[in-house]
């Protein structure tokens, strides 16, 4: 009895000195995150999401990466210079930058069903879309479900089909009870982001030149996980665990649009990426920006531009 009642008053001081942490590292995110909202929310049945509309013109969407530092922030080197012969709509996927982040599960349908719903009831025609990495398979998923939203479909660095088969494993599972606890869990996505981990993930990963990755880009990515509290923490574990994926193969079959891939010269297996999509879809036009990898947005804009216009 003496080990036991000793091993639980250890258990408590350690969530209690865990908790104080976590209240230390959202107290100093205050200042930092408390910033003035200038765009609009969408009020989805799932929780509310954050967006920014501008110009006139063929609606344009834009959807960037699923990462728990993502945001719009992606696009601003080029939201701008679009809206100039479009309206332009950014969002934050919800998890994620402003927008809401329930403590649920996340998955690919979940994403699906977020688009075909912000389409209908925001944009309300037909538009193209500009997709990143993984939400460009939430495009191909609510396309073959509803061929009236969307156009041209613009995937850039479109994660790899393969690796989009992955399912939930019992390790993916205990991932989430993890997570799921109110002080370990958000402890252990408060590591994971850090600042120094987010700096090198642009740095490393996804800028081809470190040099470019300025502290701007760097507070935004930072910000955008820390916002809510902790509350990415869940969408860190489904991402982790798998859940997110779905195999596209089918839907990008007998999709019938428009479908061009972008790919960064310099990210790692480029190749077998374009031929598992061009296996589904021959028609699929690919193009390749050049000293690039996984943010050409953002590192190579007047090229992505350039090549935006003459699709």
């Amino acid at each position: 009895m003496g080990k036991i009642k000793s091993l639980i008053k250890t258990s408590a001081i350690t969530t209690s000195i865990l908790h104080i942490i976590n209240k230390y590292i959202e107290f100093g995110l205050a200042v930092n995150t408390n910033t003035r909202t200038s765009g609009k929310y969408y009020h989805w049945k799932h929780g509310n999401i954050y967006y920014k509309v501008c110009g006139q013109g063929s609606p344009v969407l834009l959807l960037h990466d699923l990462t728990v530092s993502s945001s719009n922030f992606e696009w601003s080197q080029i939201l701008n210079k679009l809206a100039k012969n479009h309206t332009v709509y950014a969002v934050d996927l919800i998890g994620c930058g402003k927008s809401d982040k329930p403590l649920i599960t996340y998955t690919n349908y979940f994403y699906v069903q977020m688009v075909q719903d912000f389409v209908t009831n925001v944009i309300g025609e037909k538009t193209d879309v500009i997709a990143s990495g993984l939400s460009s398979s939430f495009v191909i998923m609510a396309n073959s479900a509803d061929q009236s939203l969307f156009d041209n479909i613009i995937m850039l660095n479109p994660t790899d089909i393969n690796e989009l088969k992955k399912i939930p494993d019992e390790k993916s599972k205990m991932q989430i009870k993890l997570f799921q606890l109110p002080v370990i869990g958000k402890f252990l996505y408060y590591i994971a982001v850090n600042k120094e981990n987010i700096e090198y993930e642009l740095t490393e990963n996804c800028f081809y030149s470190p040099f470019k990755v300025d502290p701007a880009t760097v507070k935004s990515y930072y910000n955008a996980a820390h916002l809510a509290n902790g509350s990415g923490k869940m969408l860190f574990a489904s991402l982790k665990g798998n859940y997110l994926n779905a195999d596209i193969s089918k839907a990008l079959t007998k999709a019938e649009n428009r479908i061009f891939l972008i790919t960064g010269s310099q990210i790692k297996n480029r190749e077998e990426i374009e031929a598992s999509y061009l296996k589904r879809n021959k028609n699929i036009i690919t193009f390749h920006i050049p000293k690039s990898k996984y943010l050409p947005q953002l590192e190579a804009p007047e090229q992505i531009l350039d090549l935006l216009h003459a699709i």
